[in-house]
């Protein structure tokens, strides 16, 4: 089943934000290292369109699907400039570290963490999915 909300394009929106993704998932026995996966996904994802889209009259929008064997969510949002996360490359941390670079690492957690990601823009609208499979 399918939940859907959508927030104010503000920070102060992630506890209502967690508060929905709980409801979303309460009656599935989710892992608590899953859930804890998810979260983090979808606060960077909500956060990179807080702080990088310029259409500040736009929500993001969420969309939880939780399935037998999977996890997936959808965030979207208004985006003039559509950013294809699928198509950034590879992080090498020990490069990161060592350079004391910023930006990127939510992006490269997100990566690491989900079984699968995919981009769609369409008509001004730039959806994000991120899936996490769950054990049989």
């Amino acid at each position: 089943m399918k939940n859907r909300s959508s927030f104010e394009k503000d920070s102060s929106q992630l506890q209502q934000i967690f508060r929905f993704l709980n409801e979303s998932w309460e009656s599935y026995s989710l892992e608590t290292k899953i859930k804890s996966e998810l979260e983090l996904a979808v606060e960077e994802l909500f956060m990179n369109a807080v702080r990088h889209n310029t259409d500040d009259n736009s929500d993001v929008h969420l969309c939880v699907d939780v399935q037998s064997n999977s996890v997936e969510i959808s965030v979207s949002s208004k985006e003039e400039k559509p950013f294809d996360i699928t198509k950034t490359k590879k992080l090498d941390l020990d490069d990161y570290i060592a350079k004391q670079k910023s930006g990127g690492l939510g992006i490269h957690l997100i990566k690491e963490m989900m079984d699968d990601i995919r981009f769609d823009y369409s008509n001004g609208i730039s959806t994000i999915t991120i899936v996490k499979n769950l054990p049989a």
